[in-house]
């Protein structure tokens, strides 16, 4: 079976046909057009619409930014994607594509991807933090995502570092573990101005044996490493992922679990270092968690289906009838 995987961000929609063995048949991205919800909409029907010429689609599978009822279809809202807060965008999708949709927040599905066939695929008990423009992640229990009450388990964004200050946004995971904070610290030990630096500049300077570059991620991946070790001690998972287009660079990793064993180190007594290994899929994370949340949800239709089946035959005393299908299962 054929799913197409599209995932939403601010800048650009990737989307690809994936197959339920998780092989890539072809991939692409288009600009993000938010203009108007029908704006928006349409542009995601169109690549339904050019996909469905070339191949048979079983279903959309839908990673998006935001905080998502992922049973409903339900955006609460759309991260950066204003156009599309308080939609339930698997209806109207639906309505457009005559397809089957799902949805999940990306970071929940870049999760999944690593429970499904990546780092994680051996583990019951997980967490994924996602080191993008912010910081996403998700916490998984028994293999599931756990959602929260409010859908934001796992919205790491939103986590204070620091109560020295008032209040504010600088002070939460988004502003001093994103990707911007990494700019900064790398630019405040190097002199170079942030508008000259990317993170690939960064990590290749620090690679190039450059000290004050490396000094510089150093500082960044401690924040990241204090957050990973508060993670291990609120939900003592088998595995910390950590995903996102930084994940890609070994060295990050190496100074993160150095960072780890400096913590561990402050106590007087022995403690578990927490395991932290990189997500395995990368950029493609997002779109193969997505499909994997849409067979998951497809397997859960067709077994209550089959239950309603059974129930009814039951209702109408067919109890051979019943005895038969049971037995087909």
């Amino acid at each position: 079976m054929n799913y197409l995987a599209i995932d939403i961000g601010g800048t650009f929609i990737k989307y690809a046909v994936i197959t339920e063995n998780c092989s890539i048949l072809e991939k692409d991205k288009t600009p993000t057009k938010q203009d108007s919800l029908e704006i928006f909409i349409q542009s995601l029907t169109e690549i339904c619409d050019r996909i469905k010429g070339q191949y048979e689609i079983e279903g959309i599978a839908l990673s998006m930014p935001g905080i998502i009822d992922s049973k409903r279809g339900f955006m609460y809202t759309g991260g950066s994607l204003f156009c599309i807060s308080n939609v339930n965008i698997v209806e109207i999708l639906e309505k457009k594509t005559g397809i089957p949709v799902t949805v999940e927040n990306d970071a929940k599905c870049a999760a999944l991807a690593e429970i499904w066939q990546g780092s994680l695929k051996d583990c019951q008990n997980a967490i994924v933090v996602v080191c993008g423009t912010a910081v996403g992640g998700a916490v998984i229990v028994n293999r599931e995502v756990v959602s929260g009450k409010n859908f934001m388990a796992g919205e790491f964004s939103y986590v204070i570092t620091d109560s020295k200050d008032d209040y504010k946004m600088s002070n939460s995971l988004a502003e001093t573990a994103g990707a911007q904070a990494l700019l900064k610290s790398v630019s405040e030990e190097t002199g170079i101005p942030v508008e000259e630096l990317n993170g690939e500049k960064a990590f290749s300077l620090a690679n190039q044996g450059n000290e004050k570059a490396l000094a510089g991620i150093r500082n960044h991946a401690k924040k990241l490493a204090i957050h990973i070790h508060n993670c291990q001690y609120m939900f003592d998972p088998e595995k910390i992922a950590v995903g996102g287009g930084i994940s890609e660079q070994p060295l990050l990793l190496q100074l993160i679990r150095e960072e780890l064993l400096k913590i561990n180190g402050m106590y007087p007594w022995t403690l578990p270092v927490p395991e932290v290994t990189s997500c395995r899929f990368y950029n493609d994370a997002n779109l193969i968690g997505a499909v994997y949340v849409h067979m998951k949800a497809r397997e859960k239709k067709i077994s209550l289906e089959k239950v309603n089946e059974l129930m009814e035959l039951l209702e109408n005393r067919r109890e051979g009838e019943y005895l038969r299908a049971l037995l087909t299962e």
